[in-house]
């Protein structure tokens, strides 16, 4: 494949390239193969032995369109783009924190009602994935579409966010703004695997992936601290409207496509146009064709919520990971107590002060990487391998997870300095991190044929937690002092910890007894329609 092909299959491949394509009325775009010398037009038709058809397939490792054929570098772009689209979406969730105080005071309310700024913001992300995953799939949408347009609907929305002079518009706008973010939450991972094989970088681009996800929320105040302590509470949005600007500038000419299912339909498209044959076809428009209204719901709503009430696995596992996001928003809360009351901070401090989990949380995701390398691969690749193995990270994450929590609280004294409490919440944060690898990854590997509603349910219930948890903890802490509040929370973290056992020890078991449950490695998303 020469420079040319691949730089024909880029342009294409953007959101930039379906804009020209509709400007151009079909002109702008070929079949990249077809003119560079490669495989010819009937080389990407086969018949469908049931239907007659002509379809349209995927070829090998010549296919400049296959995502799996695109060089390193490119993989790795592509899976920064994600991981920046994932950190600015967690990010603003976070990024009013610090101006939490002011907007009570300028709208006459609680600090309790302020902090449903966040709440609802959080509520929204969990909501949007339960509706979008299962879009992404349908062939004339893919991943693209859904990235492009919600984030820039999510970067306008600032305005009007950050000029509202009454509290009801503000929280509703921020309710807006979470749930049109959520598209890369919800099928961000997907991306990740349509580039990533399995055997080989998949484990890798899903733990940086997961790192925006995970650190992302502790970016927010240092984003926004220093902003808020000079100019006021509005200032915490004006710096994320325009670092999504630039993001979505970048996206829109630059983010490719990586559906098969899409990239599929986009070729049948151009041959019905190129060679005038009405009747060719992919198996994503065929499939497209049987899939009902009824079915669609079924599958973005009703399915998550009966998987997650009937599958003790997934309940556990939802539970497990959802507590763990809670506690992370409750440090929200703890930060003012530990180091604005006890050591002086003003906001712009506190904000810097976060960066700690983010350093935990990279330090940590470049060990499991390793991990990956060194352990997971090498399993994988000589058969030796089982889901249970997942729990090997959770294990460690799960220790950490209440030892952290002891730590921030009983060193939050005026006369223990600083650095230490911010030593626990950067363990915390890595802990969190390997909780969630693990776990997340036992579900996909548990349920491989469900895997949108099992993750759906799983974003949801964690987005509940998130929002419900900030709610309250300022009245715990206030109530049983940091030091008691970070005891509880990390006692019954302990009592959460005998799962990853459970599930280490009686996995197999746990499967059999599963109507729904399978077993392996999560098969490669539309790899089969794709090489």
């Amino acid at each position: 494949m020469d420079a040319h092909a691949r730089m024909i299959s880029f342009l294409n491949n953007t959101a930039c390239g379906d804009l020209l394509y509709f400007l151009t009325k079909g002109k702008s775009r070929t079949l990249a193969s077809t003119k560079t010398g490669g495989p010819t037009v009937d080389q990407y038709l086969v018949i469908d032995t049931e239907s007659g058809e002509a379809v349209v397939e995927r070829l090998g490792e010549d296919d400049p369109e296959n995502p799996y054929n695109w060089s390193f570098g490119y993989k790795a772009y592509v899976s920064i783009l994600l991981f920046i689209m994932t950190m600015s979406v967690y990010m603003g969730s976070s990024i009013v924190s610090p101006g939490i105080p002011d907007l009570a005071q300028q709208f006459g309310v609680s600090e309790t009602v302020a902090i449903l700024a966040m709440s609802l913001f959080v509520w929204a992300y969990g909501i949007g994935p339960c509706f979008l995953s299962p879009i992404t799939e349908i062939s004339w949408i893919g991943r693209n579409g859904p990235y492009i347009i919600g984030l820039g609907l999510y970067t306008i929305i600032q305005i009007p966010n950050g000029l509202v002079n009454n509290l009801p518009g503000y929280l509703i706008l921020r309710f807006i703004s979470g749930f049109l973010g959520s598209p890369v939450l919800a099928t961000g991972g997907a991306t990740v695997g349509d580039i990533w094989r399995m055997d080989g970088g998949f484990m890798n681009g899903l733990a940086f992936w997961g790192m925006g996800g995970v650190g992302g929320p502790t970016i927010g105040p240092l984003v926004s601290g220093f902003a808020v302590e000079k100019l006021g509470w509005r200032w915490s949005i004006w710096p994320l409207l325009c670092a999504n600007g630039l993001v979505w500038i970048v996206l829109f000419f630059t983010l490719p496509e990586t559906s098969g299912t899409a990239i599929l339909a986009r070729r049948a498209r151009m041959l019905r146009k190129e060679t005038g044959n009405p009747n060719i076809s992919s198996k994503g428009e065929i499939n497209d064709q049987k899939v009902s209204m009824l079915a669609l719901l079924y599958e973005t709503i009703c399915r998550p919520v009966y998987m997650t009430f009937t599958e003790p696995v997934l309940l556990c596992v939802n539970l497990y990971i959802a507590y763990m996001y809670g506690i992370m928003y409750c440090f929200f809360e703890a930060f003012p107590l530990a180091l604005e009351g006890r050591h002086g901070f003003n906001a712009g401090e506190m904000g810097v002060s976060y960066i700690s989990g983010y350093i935990g949380c990279g330090i940590t995701m470049l060990v499991y990487c390793y991990y990956n390398v060194k352990v997971v691969i090498p399993r994988i690749r000589s058969g030796h391998w089982r889901p249970e193995y997942r729990m090997e990270p959770a294990f460690i994450g799960g220790i950490l997870f209440p030892v952290s929590m002891f730590l921030f609280g009983w060193t939050s004294f005026s006369a223990v300095h600083w650095i230490v409490p911010l030593i626990g919440f950067a363990i915390f944060v890595g802990s969190a991190f390997l909780l969630f690898q693990g776990l997340a990854s036992y579900l996909g590997e548990n349920f491989p044929r469900y895997l949108a509603s099992v993750y759906a349910s799983n974003g949801l219930f964690r987005a509940i937690l998130e929002g419900a948890f900030p709610l309250f903890s300022t009245q715990m802490f206030n109530r049983l002092t940091l030091q008691g509040g970070c005891s509880l929370l990390g006692g019954l973290a302990v009592l959460l910890f005998p799962i990853t056992v459970v599930f280490y020890l009686y996995g197999p078991k746990l499967r059999s007894m599963s109507k729904t449950a399978g077993m392996g490695i999560a098969e490669e998303p539309d790899s089969k329609d794709m090489v």
